[in-house]
Formats: C-alpha cells, structure tokens, sequence
C-alpha cells in the first residue's frame, strides 16, 4: 500500500474526482491493482478506509442534489459501515458503484439522502461484480481449453507415439500397446 504514500498523499489520489478517471474502464475496477477497504484500513490505520469513504459518499449527496444532504454522523456512519461490510471492495469498485449511482442505475433519493438507499443499492452492485467476476472466469477458462487443444492428440496418435518409442517411460507401464 505505502506505493501510494502516507495516508494523505493516498486520500488526496484517490478523491472523488478520480471517479471520471477509472470507472470509464469497468474491467480496470474490477481486476485492476487498486487496494479493498480491509487493506487501506490495515495500511493507514482503523479509521483510513472511513476517512476516503467519507468524501466520496459526501460527492454523492451533493451531485444528488437533494435538499437534506448526507453529512455529520450519519454521513460518518454510513461510512464506517460499508468500510466494515464491504471491506472486500476494492477502492475502484466502490468508485464503480458510486459512479453507477450517479446515473441512476440504483435508483435514487426523495427529498433526502439515506443511507439505506446507498447500502441496498450496494448489494445490488455486488450482483453486478459477481457476474463480471464470473464472466472472466469464464473467458479464462475458454482460453485454457483453446490453448489446450493446441497441444491436443488423439488416442490413436498417441498409441503411436507409445509404439514409436516417444514416451519410453510410459511404454513400460502400458501393457495394452501391442
């Protein structure tokens, strides 16, 4: 983690505006080498991951535009919960995910922010992350069998090579060549 700094050179990096920057390239979120919350937290500190937190949820109350903002405690414990819920998140991700907010892809605020909203809308995020986690496996998987049946031979082939003499060692052990 210290690759970014101390903790204010880290905050000062990663602050909302940053979001334009990185959520464009959603791959990059999720498999890129950005730090979870759990590590921000054992890097810099307990409250570190509460500290970034807090300013990213803050640009989401006021880019909302409602009347009653997220701020003081419940701004603060909104924080500390999905720092202690979500600390599996990497930074880009929550980024990720308060970028989505912003175009409405979870809904959005009447009259106030609540906390609720973006917790609830948070867990359908995590949806979205399982199924582009799953979905690189997938493709990883597909590569390996291309790449495996590059190097692929028949059973006839290979009783040939055995008779050929090209796997001595298996040659003894195999009773069934002829």
């Amino acid at each position: 983690m210290n690759k970014h700094g101390e903790l204010k050179a880290f905050l000062a990096k990663f602050n909302p505006d940053y979001q334009r920057e990185v959520c464009p390239i959603q791959d990059d979120c999720h498999f890129g080498d950005y730090p979870t919350l759990g590590e921000v937290r054992k890097s810099y500190g307990t409250n570190a991951a509460i500290a970034w937190l807090v300013p990213q949820l803050y640009n989401l109350s006021e880019y909302c535009g409602c009347r009653d903002k997220l701020q003081g405690k419940p701004l603060e414990e909104c924080a500390a919960v999905i720092a202690s819920e979500f600390y599996y998140l990497k930074i880009s991700e929550v980024m990720l995910f308060l970028y989505r907010f912003k175009s409405g892809r979870y809904g959005r605020f009447y009259g106030s922010v609540d906390p609720l909203v973006i917790t609830t809308s948070l867990r359908d995020f995590l949806r979205e992350r399982i199924y582009a986690i799953e979905q690189r496996e997938q493709e990883e998987r597909n590569r390996m069998r291309e790449e495996d049946a590059k190097n692929a031979i028949t059973y006839e082939q290979y009783q040939q090579n055995l008779r050929d003499g090209k796997y001595p060692n298996l040659a003894k052990m195999d009773k069934s060549v002829k």
